[in-house]
């Protein structure tokens, strides 16, 4: 059974032109992660710093391995360093 996560990120305003080039990045890369088969990125209308991602992976625990190797490789530091504070996350089931 597939899993959806829903991912929502504030970028710092003096950081959201390189943000918003990381998030064009993951649009292209992240499908081709082994276990994840989408991603849409949607950016707010009322506030652009706002963005969420909606993710779906094969398995929670595929996503959750991409994460560990996200944060081993440094990666996350480097998109941490782009955000006013922690993104908020949750795993969804379709109804």
């Amino acid at each position: 059974m597939t899993t959806n996560v829903i991912i929502t990120f504030t970028a710092k305003p003096e950081k959201l032109a390189a943000f918003t080039d990381i998030l064009q990045s993951v649009k292209t890369e992240l499908p081709k992660v082994d276990g994840c088969i989408a991603v849409d990125v949607f950016n707010d209308t009322a506030n652009p710093c706002v963005f969420t991602l909606v993710e779906t992976w094969q398995s929670e625990s595929a996503h959750k391995a991409h994460i560990e190797g996200v944060v081993s490789s440094g990666g996350w530091s480097h998109i941490a360093s782009h955000l006013a504070c922690d993104p908020s996350s949750s795993y969804f089931k379709a109804l």
